[in-house]
C-alpha cells in the first residue's frame, strides 16, 4: 500500500507482542505476526487487540489507533506492528531519542549504526540516548525516527506520522527499505494493565500534503495541551534572543564574568531578551541552593542586575541529576532511583564525573525540587529556567512505568513546579513529551570552536574518575 492516510483504512497489521502476568507464572508469553484489521479484534484469555482510523482534526488527516484491553492483570514487555508500504523513492526523517540527539533525513542507502561497545564503555555517552533499550541494527536501508516521522518523495510531498500516546510509552518509526515495511513500535517494558483496564496504546496521526509541513505540524500540535507561558498565537513575544555564559565560558562561569558581559550587552545596547548563567554557579550537580564561591553576592542579587538591565534573567538546573560527589547524594541515597537488581543507584550520565537519576517519584525529592524552583524563580527572581539533561528520570521502568510513561510525568512535574508565569527552556529532553510544555527546547549537541577528540574526551573521564576516587577516600 502507499503512505497515504485513506490507506490505513483497510491495511493489514501483522503484531508482536508480549506479556506477562502479573498474578501468576513468572514466564513471558510471546505472540507474533497476529492479523489485525479495522473491526476485527484479535482476542485470547488474556488480551484483546484492536485496531481502527478515525477523522482527525483537520478531517484531511486520519488517526491510526490500536487499544489494548488487559483480561488478567498483565506487564507488558514488547509490542510491534508492522505494514507492507511502498517505499521507492522516499526519504525518512531519522528523529534522535531527545533534543541533542541527531535528526536528518535518511534513505535506502543509509543505516543507523549502534555506538560502538568500547565508546560506550570508555565514555557512557551510550546512557544519554537509547541505545540500551532500543536497537540500532546498523543495517543499510533500516532507519528508525523516534515519535514522530515523515516520508519526503522528490515533489516534496509528505507523509506525516506522529505519535499521540508518548504517556503510555516512547514510540519509534521504522522502515526496512529493503522490504517495503514499516513499523510502529512501543517501548512498553515494565507497563502494567489492570484486569480491565483499556489504553490506546498506539495513537497516531496520519498526515500527507505538497509542500505542508507547516500546516501538518499545526494540525499535529493541536493535539497537545498548551501549557506554556507564551500561549496559542503569541509568536512575536515567542521569537526572542539572549546570551547565555555555556558556549564561550561553559563550567569556569563567574560573578564577575556575568556582570561584565551585562554590562557590555547594555554599553553596545544590543536588543537581546534574555541573559542566561548555566552550569557552574553551584556547588555540585544537585546541590542547586548551596552557591559556590565564584558568586559571592550570591544569586538573587545577580538576577536583580540582570532584571535591571532590562532583560530577563535565566538560570540552568538540571533537576532529576545528582552529582556522585553531592551533598545530596551522600545524605539522601534513597532520592535517588535504585536499580532493583543491582540495588545501587542508577548512573545517568558520565558528566561531571558521574551522576545519578533523583527519584521524582519521592515525596521528599519532589518537596526538595519545589523549594529550589520557589527558590529560583520567585525568592531570586528568576524569569526563566534552563532544564537539562531530563531524560535522566526515566533511565529504567519502575512502579509499573514504562520509560516514556515516566519522561511524561517528569515533563509535567517540572512545568508545574515552573508556573504559567515563567518560562522553561528544556534540553536534553525527548521532544514529544516537550511539546507545547516547554516553551523552548534547546536542540543540537554542544558546540566549540576547537575539536576536542577521543583521546581527550577519555583523559576527562579518567581524571575525573581519580577525582572521584580520591574525594571518597
Amino acid at each position: 500500500m502507499t503512505l497515504a492516510p485513506a490507506t490505513f483504512n483497510t491495511a493489514v497489521a501483522r503484531v508482536n507482542i508480549s506479556y506477562k502476568f502479573r498474578n501468576g507464572p513468572e514466564h513471558i508469553i510471546e505472540l507474533k505476526d497476529i492479523v489485525l484489521r479495522s473491526g476485527q479484534p484479535f482476542t485470547n484469555d488474556a488480551v484483546q487487540i484492536n485496531t481502527e482510523v478515525t477523522p482527525a482534526n483537520d478531517k484531511s488527516s486520519q488517526i491510526l489507533n490500536i487499544r489494548i484491553k488487559a483480561l488478567k492483570a498483565l506487564e507488558l514487555r514488547h509490542f510491534e506492528s508492522k505494514y507492507l508500504v511502498e517505499l521507492a523513492g522516499q526519504r525518512m526523517l531519522a528523529n534522535g531519542f531527545q533534543s541533542w540527539s541527531q535528526a536528518r533525513e535518511l534513505d535506502a542507502e543509509d543505516k543507523i549504526p549502534a555506538i560502538r561497545s568500547t565508546v560506550a564503555k570508555l565514555t557512557q555517552y551510550n546512557l544519554q540516548g537509547d541505545y540500551d533499550f532500543f536497537e540500532h541494527s546498523g543495517e543499510k536501508g533500516h532507519i528508525h525516527s523516534s515519535s514522530y516521522t515523515h516520508f519526503r518523495d522528490v515533489k516534496n510531498t509528505i507523509s506525516f506520522f506522529g505519535s499521540l500516546s508518548e504517556q503510555f510509552g516512547y514510540t519509534y518509526f521504522k522502515a526496512d527499505f529493503n522490504n517495503n515495511t514499516m513499523s510502529i513500535y512501543k517501548d512498553v517494558l515494565g507497563k502494567h494493565l489492570d484486569q480491565g483496564q483499556t489504553i490506546e496504546l498506539v495513537k497516531v496521526l496520519l498526515a500527507q500534503g505538497q509542500d505542508a509541513e507547516r500546516e501538518i505540524w499545526d494540525t499535529y500540535a493541536s493535539y497537545f495541551p498548551d501549557r506554556r507561558s507564551l500561549k496559542g498565537d503569541m509568536h512575536r513575544a515567542r521569537h526572542v534572543n539572549g546570551w547565555t555564559s555555556w558556549y564561550n565560558y561553559y563550567g569556569d562561569v563567574s560573578e564577575e564574568i556575568v556582570l561584565s558581559n551585562l554590562k557590555a550587552l547594555q554599553d553596545h545596547k544590543y536588543p537581546i531578551n534574555i541573559f542566561q548563567i548555566d552550569d557552574g554557579f553551584q556547588t555540585a550537580i544537585g546541590d542547586w541552593l548551596s552557591i559556590n564561591d565564584k558568586f559571592p553576592s550570591g544569586l538573587k542579587y545577580v538576577a536583580e542586575k540582570i532584571t535591571s538591565a532590562g532583560f530577563t534573567a535565566g538560570l540552568w538546573l538540571a533537576p532529576y541529576a545528582v552529582g556522585f560527589t553531592s551533598d545530596l547524594a551522600a545524605k539522601h541515597p534513597d532520592w535517588l532511583v535504585q536499580d532493583p537488581e543491582t540495588m545501587k543507584p542508577v548512573v545517568a550520565g558520565p558528566n561531571w564525573g558521574g551522576f545519578y537519576a533523583l527519584d521524582m517519584y519521592n515525596t521528599d525529592a519532589r518537596a526538595y525540587l519545589k523549594k529550589v524552583f520557589d527558590t529560583v524563580l520567585r525568592e531570586w527572581g528568576f524569569g526563566m529556567v534552563k532544564l537539562d539533561f531530563l531524560f535522566a528520570a526515566a533511565m529504567i521502568p519502575r512502579l509499573g512505568k514504562s520509560r516514556g510513561e515516566i519522561m511524561w510525568d517528569a515533563m509535567e512535574f517540572v512545568r508545574d513546579l515552573t508556573g504559567s508565569d515563567k518560562l522553561l527552556l528544556g534540553c536534553g529532553v525527548p521532544l514529544a513529551c516537550a511539546w507545547r510544555s516547554a516553551d523552548y527546547c534547546r536542540v543540537g549537541s554542544d558546540v566549540a570552536p576547537w575539536w576536542e577528540g577521543m583521546y581527550a574526551l577519555m583523559k576527562k573521564k579518567y581524571n575525573a574518575q581519580k577525582q572521584m576516587v580520591s574525594k571518597m577516600r
